[in-house]
């Protein structure tokens, strides 16, 4: 991976020129600490709400009826922890670019298309439910951008790394071997990892996004959602850990990571684990005992979930029946559907589709 990463280069300068809310709210080249620096003197910003006894402070930018629809919701606890919930669609392209500042940055993806030019080789695409995770030093700048007419609904929170080491991490024990890189103060080059969203995270996710609160009870609402999701990140991360990669070698993590590539993609019908092997390349007991030793998960539990949240997005976000949607990842049957759909999430998959409704009404 390069020292600079490569910048994007969009061919159309004046329908990039805006950027996201970073460029918004301070400039494009601006670092997210200058965006919510200015938070209360950018003319775009509209519902400011403070908390002064817990240093709390969010506004929600608007996007303008001609450039798309949607808004972005901006809330900084205290100096140490930015949140920032994406909830939009720009009919044309939007290019940022994102200084390095040293933080921790976890992403929670819900739905969209976005990409960063994180290597000269090729970009990340970041287009379906997952956790991505970052930590990009100073003076290391990228660019992001957001695919025409994409619906993202998102969540970013960065965060300070000694803030991150001090409150999140169990100062008796040394920190798991995928948190160390990120605490650390040594890093010389932009890194990442990317995980498949938790049960939990999923939940979280959608309801902070979906917060139902305004003024001050949305700010505490905000913090404490935050801090779950951030409580989940550490946990999928830390699941991650104890030295299980050094254990395979690395055809076989490639073999692993390929397995899971596949779930992700085949939801109708789901691959059998014997399917699933053959196809990677692995034995069957050391792709499951492999894949639940890297991944955290059993491959039936992944592909569930993997499973549950398209058809999620698909009734929430395109507005897809429940029968639909059940056909879409691989359910003969609704009823059998709407069981593994309230067992996973709590929740029925009519509800899914009657908060739908309650949104295009209000």
């Amino acid at each position: 991976m390069s020292p600079t990463a490569r910048r994007a280069d969009p061919k159309d300068e004046a329908r990039t020129r805006h950027g996201l809310f970073r460029a918004i709210l301070a400039g494009a080249g601006h670092t997210l600490a200058d965006a919510f620096a200015n938070l209360e003197h950018a003319p775009e910003v509209e519902r400011m709400a403070r908390h002064p006894k817990r240093g709390l402070l969010g506004a929600r930018i608007t996007v303008p009826p001609d450039e798309g629809e949607g808004y972005w919701d901006l809330t900084r606890i205290r100096d140490d922890i930015y949140v920032v919930v994406a909830n939009f669609a720009y009919k044309d392209l939007r290019v940022e670019l994102v200084p390095g500042d040293g933080l921790v940055q976890f992403n929670f993806k819900l739905s969209g298309d976005m990409s960063l030019a994180i290597s000269r080789a090729e970009p990340l695409r970041w287009n379906r439910p997952s956790m991505l995770v970052w930590a990009q030093p100073t003076g290391i700048d990228i660019n992001e951008w957001t695919a025409a007419s994409s619906r993202e609904r998102f969540i970013i929170i960065s965060i300070r790394p000694e803030f991150l080491a001090e409150h999140f991490l169990d100062l008796h024990d040394a920190a798991p071997e995928q948190l160390q890189a990120f605490v650390s103060n040594k890093r010389e080059k932009l890194i990442y990892t990317q995980r498949p969203l938790s049960s939990q995270a999923f939940d979280v996710t959608t309801r902070l996004i979906n917060n139902p609160f305004t003024g001050t009870l949305a700010l505490v609402y905000t913090e404490a959602l935050a801090l779950e999701l951030l409580c989940c990140a550490v946990l999928s991360l830390t699941s991650a850990s104890g030295g299980a990669t050094e254990q395979y070698s690395e055809r076989e993590l490639k073999c692993l990571h390929a397995a899971r590539e596949i779930l992700t993609r085949q939801l109708a019908p789901p691959p059998t684990i014997t399917k699933l092997a053959r196809s990677v390349g692995m034995a069957k007991s050391t792709l499951t005992k492999g894949f639940k030793a890297v991944f955290g998960e059993t491959i039936l539990d992944f592909s569930l979930g993997c499973r549950m949240r398209h058809a999620m997005a698909l009734m929430r976000d395109q507005a897809w029946s429940v029968a639909k949607a059940s056909e879409a990842v691989g359910y003969a049957h609704p009823t059998s559907f709407t069981t593994a759909f309230r067992r996973h999430f709590g929740m029925r998959p009519i509800d899914v589709r009657r908060v739908k409704s309650r949104e295009k009404g209000s």
